[in-house]
């Protein structure tokens, strides 16, 4: 493995839960020497200091580094002129202490990249950063903050001139690769397109226990779905497809893990009478749960979908984890989904919209258990081969030709792709 050191530049970090903020950590504690982080002691949602963050920081084999703010405190729905002004003069002076941190974290860590992991928020820092550091600059993008457009036309420019400014782009998806290049005019061998890993310590052996009956589960074949209570999730389809699958399949279950705004109508939704009983929403089940609770269903389902805003999924890790535990999926054909299953090999995709498409796939492979059983074994096959340890090797070996071809003052010549 290449010899450097990555410094990564949040605005908010663990333990605060987020998707971002999960892929860092996975990567950092996959290579711990050749990775450092630097992030905010307090969650700027809030301002209030994030909990447990000294033990948390204490327990990981990594460097982190944090200072009190990162970005400015959100004002609240109908600000005044007086707290305008005074938020602008706060943000300015902010921003000179976040540069100073990072000049100073870079050259104490011996930082040789850095890579900013807030585009919209910390994006500014590519040009500073590399003229008074000499280093080359790399933003890490997820989905949303590209597949979404910017609050107004001023910040959509901004945030094309970031990405075009950078010495590199790193892609969570082939469609947010995508994205780049055709909406902000981002070259391709700029790109770097890594999707996301799974925690293969989670499933080194391939889970076994049957939890059903530890989350009042039947024995009739079970649906799980797992994600975030959201509208790009597509849980409000796969509830409307459900009596359809029970027209076919009468014992079936369906499993729904998670919490969020749309909560409490996926629950109404969950408990009408055509739904016969059979839908559990199961809330928040712990990380150590899941594995074996992904390896107790018999087909994982997230139609997920693009929503008019252009909010999508970025990736969808939560197909990769029913893949190593053995469970195909069925997932919506939009965003990183399409990168995450297989289509026709480790499970299915269909047109999130289109409930009678959902209903089809989930009842054709309830129905059918040599083509299911053949999918979940080639979906744990697949998803052996996406640990954080391949991620991370993947990453450093892009980013070594990255500060090779900086060093060398030829931007054109080397592939980035």
């Amino acid at each position: 493995m290449p010899k450097r050191k990555c410094l990564i530049v949040t605005t908010h970090y663990r333990p605060l839960t987020g998707g971002a903020q999960a892929v860092y950590d996975a990567l950092c504690s996959a290579a711990p020497e050749h990775f450092a982080v630097l992030t905010a002691s307090h969650d700027y949602t809030t301002g209030r200091e994030v909990e447990a963050w000294r033990s948390f920081d204490g327990k990981v084999p990594y460097e982190i580094v944090r200072v009190p703010a990162m970005r400015p405190g959100l004002l609240g729905p109908k600000p005044g002129i007086g707290a305008r002004v005074m938020s602008h003069l706060g943000a300015s002076l902010l921003k000179r202490r976040v540069l100073r941190a990072v000049l100073d974290t870079a050259r104490e860590t011996g930082a040789s990249v850095i890579c900013i992991g807030a585009l919209d928020a910390l994006g500014w820092l590519v040009g500073p950063v590399r003229r008074k550091t000499g280093l080359p600059v790399v933003i890490y993008t997820h989905g949303e903050e590209i597949s979404q457009q910017a609050h107004n036309a001023r910040a959509e420019a901004r945030r094309r001139k970031t990405l075009q400014a950078a010495d590199g782009v790193i892609a969570v998806s082939s469609f947010t690769t995508q994205l780049i290049e055709q909406k902000y005019g981002v070259a391709q061998k700029a790109i770097k397109w890594l999707g996301n890993g799974v925690d293969l310590a989670k499933f080194n052996s391939r889970p076994t226990e049957n939890v059903r009956m530890q989350f009042g589960l039947g024995a009739g074949p079970l649906v799980l779905s797992v994600g975030r209570l959201v509208a790009r999730k597509g849980f409000d389809r796969l509830l409307e497809a459900w009596p359809r699958i029970l027209a076919s399949v009468p014992e079936a279950q369906l499993a729904i893990v998670g919490k969020g705004p749309l909560e409490a109508d996926l629950v109404e939704r969950a408990g009408v009478p055509e739904m016969k009983g059979s839908v559990h929403m199961l809330g928040h089940v712990s990380d150590g749960a899941l594995p074996s609770l992904y390896a107790s269903a018999d087909l994982f389902v997230m139609p997920n979908r693009t929503l008019p805003d252009g909010d999508t999924e970025g990736f969808g890790l939560v197909f990769l984890e029913a893949a190593a535990a053995g469970t195909p999926s069925v997932g919506g054909r939009a965003g990183g989904a399409v990168d995450a299953i297989v289509d026709g090999t480790t499970g299915l995709l269909v047109d999130g919209e289109d409930t009678g498409a959902i209903a089809f796939a989930v009842t054709d492979l309830l129905k059918d258990e040599v083509k299911r059983l053949k999918m979940g074994d080639a979906a744990r096959t697949h998803a052996l081969t996406q640990g954080w340890d391949n991620k991370a090797a993947e990453l450093l070996f892009w980013l070594d030709r990255i500060e090779t071809r900086d060093s060398s003052g030829d931007r054109e010549e080397v592939d980035r792709g």
